[in-house]
């Protein structure tokens, strides 16, 4: 089996649509906590290391990924930290298509919700013994505790995959691409990357495109273009990346040391990726299938999306989710917690 251990940004989700009749739903969220999350939902050993506030919002975070079988020792409750909230509101445009917007604020009072807080570097060295030794090492963050982290994680074995939601402190930015194996970024967040690093960083450096698809280059400064994949009934796009990087990840991982895999192997885990995306634009929420399909039938899809077939969604008979939670619950709880 293998496994992946990371730090990053883990939030958690408060997934609503536009109907006051559809309850809400809580669950982890974050690129880190998503791809790590999934990657477990996929058989992957997992460990989180976080720094998380001692609250509410805390433990309807670990109860939705202890579902899935993550290991969270290594997340740690702390009065002086913090657990980002986010609410992932699902409406449609003008033309009846579906669009997401991510809130930062209470909608009751408008206050800012709580904000992604790094784990502290000078905790590392307190943790190192508790970090086992584990296949990749993935984060989204640039900052001193994370590259300390990937650092251990590099000298016992693993790839790092680096996948940066901007470039914040420029320092802290070059020092992971130069850690990093595998770098994946969105040319909507960091236009400018190409131009910055012409020349190449990482041994795979991935640059996905939305609806155009995603570019690569593997050990030189050639990119290459990989098409998208597309399918009808698409109901969210929220989470299509971070099913993307886990795609890629459960592929090369499985194909033995990166820097001895083919072009061919690189483009097949590209694709697997692209589709993992694709699937789980059928369902609302940043892992909407997971609550919906088990992992077998999660695979299977995302091979009838490799095979182009472009209908899949037209047989899938979807789950009613139950949930604990109402509206005037979640308005209750934004009143206890801030």
């Amino acid at each position: 089996m293998n496994s992946i251990i990371g730090t990053g940004f883990l939030a958690l989700d408060i997934i609503v649509n536009g109907s006051t009749e559809t309850p809400p739903k809580l669950q982890a969220g974050g690129s880190f906590g998503n791809v790590l999350t999934i990657l477990s939902y996929l058989d992957f050993q997992t460990y989180p290391i976080s720094r998380l506030a001692d609250n509410k919002f805390t433990d309807l975070l670990l109860e939705d990924i202890t579902h899935w079988n993550v290991n969270t020792r290594l997340i740690f409750k702390d009065e002086k930290a913090s657990t980002p909230v986010i609410i992932h509101r699902i409406l449609k445009n003008s033309h009846g298509e579906p669009i997401h917007r991510f809130e930062f604020r209470n909608p009751t009072t408008g206050k800012r919700l709580p904000s992604y807080r790094p784990f502290r570097s000078d905790k590392v060295s307190v943790i190192e013994n508790l970090i086992p030794k584990s296949d990749v090492y993935y984060f989204d963050r640039a900052n001193r505790g994370s590259i300390e982290l990937a650092k251990i994680a590099k000298d016992r074995g693993a790839f790092v995959f680096f996948e940066p939601s901007g470039y914040g402190d420029p320092k802290h930015f070059r020092e992971s691409v130069e850690i990093a194996d595998i770098i994946k970024f969105s040319n909507q967040r960091l236009s400018n990357y190409r131009k910055l690093y012409p020349n190449s960083n990482a041994l795979l450096e991935i640059e996905t495109k939305g609806s155009q698809g995603l570019s690569f280059r593997l050990n030189s400064d050639a990119w290459v273009d990989l098409e998208p994949k597309t399918i009808h009934d698409i109901v969210d796009t929220a989470g299509a990346g971070d099913w993307c990087s886990a795609g890629i990840i459960k592929i090369i991982s499985s194909n033995g040391p990166l820097q001895n895999q083919t072009q061919g192997q690189i483009e097949d885990a590209l694709q697997m990726g692209q589709s993992f995306g694709a699937v789980n634009c059928l369902f609302d929420g940043a892992r909407g299938a997971m609550y919906q399909l088990d992992s077998e039938e999660f695979l299977a899809l995302a091979q009838q999306i490799l095979d182009n077939d472009i209908n899949i969604g037209d047989n899938i008979g979807k789950k009613t989710i139950s949930s604990t939670y109402t509206h005037s619950d979640l308005k209750e709880l934004f009143e206890l917690e801030l």
